[in-house]
């Protein structure tokens, strides 16, 4: 117990030591810089990511809103190109009538996975290949207004199975909402399926039906939420339900704070109540933030308390993710991460408390440290939640081009306490529960941007297990993944 008090300690000291130094980084830096700006925050924040051509609509200037922006425009990046994004919906550039403007794209994926098992079975394979077609629409009748829709059809096709699962074609209402803007100066109301991320997605990557307000003043925003996935159908031709997730009401709310150019601190609360069975009720309180301590050196920090019942039990977890990168200043601008990621494990789970840390069950845990192309950072092959369990991570990364990078990261896993269950992970071989030691994983992103409007993702990933797991299942499991998109906007 002592052991682990300590490196909690350790942990939210560091935390803290980069926040403060950061924010006095920050604060030198805003001491130089000029008062008069060009453009407010607030219309910087809500229309500079989006493109606007009222001139061919013939119509008065419309601000266009980016649903590729969180609704916290703090949490937007203005400076920097944002890294690409698979789950990111489309813009709507291309003028079809009156106000009424189109957008999309078209890709393909090819995803493959093998011995996921972790045995030398050779019949353990799953490999699917899935075009998609993700065309959006935005009716922007005034300055107030804004109307979009993006339904996206997909047919996946699987050519290697290890068992037959019948691969339907789907027609999904991917987003549909209303957004009110410009009544009152730096707020927006949104109702309707719409996106909740934060940057790192460790929190939120799921589109959701909400309603939820936002608002910004010079560097401070706020944002209140009420959400339910999937309240209305979302596969128009099946209707399946995905979890337990579907059964919460999320009742959530942010304040942020941008300082300097690229730096953001952020507090959140997060409550879910679930409406089925009654059982579940989380609340979750936490802290964010990124940015740069120097010039090439950045930082991130997120930690997190999650309080309420589950059932009998009492829920008492925590968890922090911390990290650093460097970046060097030679040619293909070569980086470094280290990163620690940690969240609570039950040690008696016999109790009327649950130690363990969740997340919230929305999250995506994707990011990139300084390539253009996101990935999973806690791993592409296990892919867990950070829950009783620890991750030290440590990565290298290089950009031969201004839209091009290669990274290379690694990963080491131990269990807070030794476990059977590994939670969040695709894996369909479990623990046995006797030892901490999980094992190890290594993955290649490569991102290519270059050619205007294609994205190129390519993922190869590699897990090898660890004494966790019984000696039969000891092979490693191994993932590659494709992607091309071309965006039409």
């Amino acid at each position: 117990m002592r052991y682990k008090a300590g490196i909690q300690h350790t942990i939210l000291s560091v935390a803290f030591a980069l926040l403060f130094a950061s924010t006095a980084e920050a604060a030198a830096e805003l001491k130089g810089r000029d008062a008069s700006l060009t453009q407010s925050p607030v219309a910087e924040a809500l229309g500079s990511n989006a493109p606007s051509e009222p001139t061919k609509l013939n119509t008065p200037a419309i601000e266009h809103f980016d649903p590729n922006a969180p609704l916290i425009p703090a949490l937007a990046t203005t400076q920097v190109k944002e890294p690409f994004d698979p789950n990111a919906p489309p813009r709507t550039t291309i003028p079809i009538g009156p106000n009424l403007t189109f957008g999309g794209f078209v890709e393909l994926q090819a995803d493959t996975e093998r011995r996921y098992s972790l045995g030398a079975r050779s019949d353990d394979a799953t490999s699917i290949f899935t075009p998609k077609l993700s065309p959006a629409f935005s009716y922007d009748p005034n300055r107030y207004l804004q109307i979009y829709a993006n339904p996206t059809i997909e047919t996946p096709v699987a050519f290697e199975e290890t068992v037959d699962n019948t691969q339907t074609p789907a027609v999904k209402l991917n987003l549909a909402f209303l957004t009110l803007k410009n009544i009152v100066d730096g707020a927006r109301l949104q109702v309707g399926r719409q996106r909740f991320i934060d940057n790192r997605r460790w929190l939120f990557n799921e589109n959701m039906d909400a309603a939820r307000l936002a608002y910004q003043y010079e560097n401070v925003s706020v944002e209140l939420s009420a959400s339910r996935l999937d309240l209305f159908q979302r596969d128009l031709l099946n209707r399946e339900r995905k979890d337990t997730g579907e059964t919460f009401i999320n009742y959530y709310s942010y304040l942020d704070y941008k300082f300097g150019k690229k730096n953001h601190v952020g507090l959140f609360a997060l409550y879910q109540d679930e409406q089925l069975l009654d059982q579940k009720h989380p609340i979750f309180f936490g802290l964010q933030s990124e940015g740069r301590i120097l010039k090439h050196l950045k930082y991130w920090v997120q930690t997190a308390i999650v309080r309420g019942t589950d059932h009998t039990k009492h829920i008492r977890g925590e968890a922090i993710d911390v990290g650093l990168t460097q970046v060097f200043d030679h040619a293909m601008e070569p980086s470094i991460t280290v990163g620690y990621a940690y969240g609570t494990g039950d040690r008696n789970p016999n109790d009327n408390v649950d130690t363990s840390f969740r997340q919230s069950g929305f999250q995506g845990n994707s990011d990139k440290f300084h390539g253009v192309a996101r990935f999973k950072y806690y791993g592409e092959v296990l892919d867990p939640r950070l829950a009783n369990l620890m991750i030290f991570t440590g990565g290298v990364g290089i950009r031969p081009g201004e839209k091009t990078s290669f990274d290379l990261v690694y990963h080491y896993y131990l269990q807070d306490h030794a476990s059977p269950r590994i939670s969040g992970s695709d894996l369909t071989t479990d623990p046995a529960g006797l030892s901490k030691h999980v094992g190890s994983g290594l993955d290649f992103i490569a991102g290519y941007q270059e050619i205007a409007a294609l994205q190129t993702k390519f993922v190869l990933g590699y897990f090898l297990p660890g004494k966790a797991f019984a000696d039969t299942s000891r092979d490693g499991a191994f993932l590659a993944s494709i992607l091309f998109r071309y965006n039409f906007y």
